[in-house]
């Protein structure tokens, strides 16, 4: 495997499981977590069916390792934001709620053949199965209760696996069907200028996800902006939910000022032919740039002041287009010339 490859590799894992931490933390927050209901009370309530379905569905997407981590990691987030105590055995079950779900790792065309769609069926029956049994034993030993073993198996193990039917097991294959018949059915590339911003000619200035055997193809600077923006935005969430404190104006401004300028030295020095940029400086950058434009909220007590850092920042811009066009019109007339001279010869 080539260094571009690793790089990627890497880069797409990282993204991955960020990406479900935050899916995971969001709906949560809004539905409630898996362990929510086990932590607050024992009665019998389905709040938490939208986490579990969305959890489960990206762990099969993603693969055994990347759903314990994220299950772990997006289990400890919530609750050290709501509950401000750590229940680490709870963050155990999620994360091995992913595992579990996730060894039996979705492939293109997979779900073409009946029997993968039966398989993926009874290891989530198999997966629900030994959650509910570890709900209960980690109930027994480490929240002591005075209850009988019989309530705890009715009042907490058969909760989650009847609640895991109705929005796991029997939802999460057809759901799977579905995105492998959209997704999965024939090769293709989705290259549009208006997410590329390139001809295919420079697709090299570009980063695909792929989803199946389908790709979709962005701007490598855009798709960092936009991964910058949203972890940008998750992260200031979590820090406020933490703190119960804004984030301070002062701070936001010199980091919108800073971060910028690494995006716009690699992008220039390249658009004036100093240097070729990679993808993954692209990628890098963007994200940098993306965190700028998400820190911009909170800078509204200095709303003049960040309106003349802009207005310079985009000066600074199209200058460095001018005078990359001048340098391209000048080797074109370099070129041009050569060639005339070559013709006078013949």
């Amino acid at each position: 495997m080539t260094d571009k490859k690793i790089l990627r590799t890497i880069f797409l894992n990282l993204f991955t499981v960020v990406f479900i931490i935050m899916n995971y933390f969001y709906i949560s927050e809004a539905f409630g977590s898996i362990s929510s209901n086990y932590i607050n009370n024992s009665g019998y309530i389905i709040q938490f069916s939208t986490s579990l379905l969305l959890f489960t569905f990206l762990a099969v997407l993603a693969g055994p390792y990347i759903g314990f981590v994220s299950g772990f990691i997006g289990e400890l987030l919530i609750q050290v934001t709501f509950y401000k105590v750590i229940y680490f055995d709870w963050c155990l079950l999620v994360a091995l709620l992913g595992l579990f779900c996730g060894i039996y790792k979705y492939k293109p065309l997979k779900y073409h053949e009946g029997m993968k769609v039966y398989y993926t069926f009874l290891i989530l029956v198999i997966t629900s199965f030994i959650v509910m049994i570890l709900i209960v034993l980690f109930q027994f030993l480490f929240h002591p209760v005075s209850l009988e073993m019989e309530v705890l198996f009715i009042n907490y193990g058969f909760m989650f696996f009847t609640q895991a039917l109705i929005s796991m097991i029997l939802p999460i294959p057809l759901i799977l069907i579905a995105y492998d018949k959209i997704f999965s059915s024939r090769e293709r590339h989705v290259y549009n200028q208006l997410l590329t911003h390139h001809p295919i000619s420079a697709s090299d200035h570009t980063f695909f996800f792929q989803f199946g055997r389908t790709k979709f193809y962005f701007c490598s600077r855009c798709s960092g902006v936009i991964i910058g923006a949203l972890i940008s935005m998750f992260g200031v969430h979590l820090i406020e939910l933490m703190s119960g404190a804004r984030l301070n104006p002062e701070i936001a401004v010199m980091l919108c000022m800073i971060l910028p300028i690494i995006g716009m030295i690699d992008w220039g020095t390249q658009k004036l032919k100093y240097r070729k940029s990679t993808t993954e400086s692209r990628l890098i950058t963007g994200f940098l740039i993306g965190i700028a434009l998400n820190l911009l909220n909170f800078t509204r007590e200095y709303y003049f002041f960040m309106l003349i850092i802009i207005t310079i920042y985009f000066g600074a811009l199209f200058l460095l287009i001018y005078f990359g066009y001048k340098r391209d019109m000048k080797k074109l007339t370099k070129d041009m010339d050569r060639l005339s001279d070559t013709d006078d010869i013949i």
